[in-house]
């Protein structure tokens, strides 16, 4: 549903249109209105401070800013739709919502994650994973950069620290099965994240090409740039009701991950967004969709199904923002890495009518 589509926009324009007219009206968006008119993921900053002692990490605080996330269509559930609609508003709801849906999946210490919104101006909406993409990245970043600083490998110190057996398991898996640690040319590199969600959890392993030949590879309407080229994603949900339609739902989460680390994005300029089409977002397409992607669905580890829907998204965007920063010797800090490119000659904002 794009996110958008949990909201009645477009009915109430319809009633308006309706009303001014004066009879029935048929109202169509085409593809510009819902580019720049739709609901969008809303923009978001996370900063994160770990402390640590030798090999002890003692604390863990995040703190995540964001334009305010629209909760207001009440996730299907008129009592959640009523909360949102109470004197604190969305932003009490999005909150208690926020703290339900990030977890800390490792042992350190004393942790705090804490949401602050700000901004209502943007048609916003829950776009897939909602919060998880934006914070799961900014940690899986630091604690490779604090894996780094002790001297430890990415993997055994996330084995070392992850507070329960079903992420170890997803890590091993993805860890044996991608060959963790194998030879790779320079400007190759692997990438490594973990997340648990929805009763459930994922691991994900990539491989990303940054050497200059990849980047700079010409593509006809498309964005350049570094490649995912292999993907090794585990599992667990507890119990696997439909294996074949869960990875296949792992391929497309993966797919959303890299778009959202490399290339998806709308660029806002002078007041309105220039996509116009899903010719000028920039989805995983076949030119930088990885050649080699294996979804491992682990054993089942309990006798009650998990969720699934969005699981793979937040772990697959982290795994390839940790490969670009030990690929490149660059942790990025802005996303999508490739946002500051506009490879599209934007659309008119005024469309033409055409003719009678």
């Amino acid at each position: 549903s794009f996110g958008r589509n949990l909201f009645f926009d477009a009915a109430l324009e319809a009633a308006e249109a309706s009303k001014a007219f004066g009879k029935p009206v048929k109202l169509m968006w085409h593809r510009a209105d819902d580019s720049r008119q739709g609901r969008t993921h809303p923009m978001a900053m996370s900063r994160v401070r770990i402390a640590y002692r030798g090999d002890t990490v003692l604390s863990y605080d995040q703190r995540h800013t964001s334009v305010a996330t629209d909760l207001g269509h009440g996730l299907g559930d008129i009592i959640t739709a009523t909360a949102a609609q109470l004197p604190v508003g969305d932003i009490g709801f999005s909150e208690t919502f926020f703290q339900l849906s990030q977890t800390m999946p490792y042992e350190f210490g004393s942790n705090a994650r804490l949401l602050s919104e700000t901004d209502t101006g943007f048609n916003t909406g829950s776009m897939r994973n909602v919060c998880s993409p934006d914070v799961v990245c900014a940690r899986e970043l630091v604690v490779d950069q604090v894996a780094a600083k002790m001297g430890q490998d990415p993997v055994e110190f996330r084995r070392a620290f992850l507070r329960d057996d079903r992420c170890r398991r997803a890590l091993d898996a993805v860890a044996e099965a991608g060959e963790w640690g194998r030879s790779l040319p320079d400007g190759v590199a692997q990438g490594i994240a973990v997340h648990a969600e929805y009763k459930a959890v994922g691991a994900c392993l990539v491989e990303i090409d940054c050497r200059p030949e990849t980047v700079n590879r010409p593509i006809r309407n498309g964005v350049t740039g570094p490649r995912v080229t292999k993907v090794v994603f585990a599992v667990d949900v507890g119990l696997a009701v439909n294996p074949r339609g869960l990875e296949a739902q792992m391929v497309g989460c993966v797919c959303d991950g890299i778009a959202l680390a490399l290339t998806s994005s709308l660029h806002l300029r002078d007041g309105h967004f220039l996509e116009a089409s899903w010719d000028n977002y920039f989805y995983t397409r076949q030119w930088n969709s990885p050649l080699d992607v294996r979804i491992i669905v682990l054993p089942d580890s309990s006798d009650q199904p998990g969720g699934a829907g969005e699981l793979g998204v937040a772990p697959a965007v982290a795994a390839v923002a940790c490969a670009y920063a030990r690929a490149t010797g660059t942790v990025p800090t802005q996303f999508p890495i490739n946002h500051d490119t506009l490879s599209f000659t934007p659309k008119p904002t005024v469309p033409p009518a055409p003719p009678s």
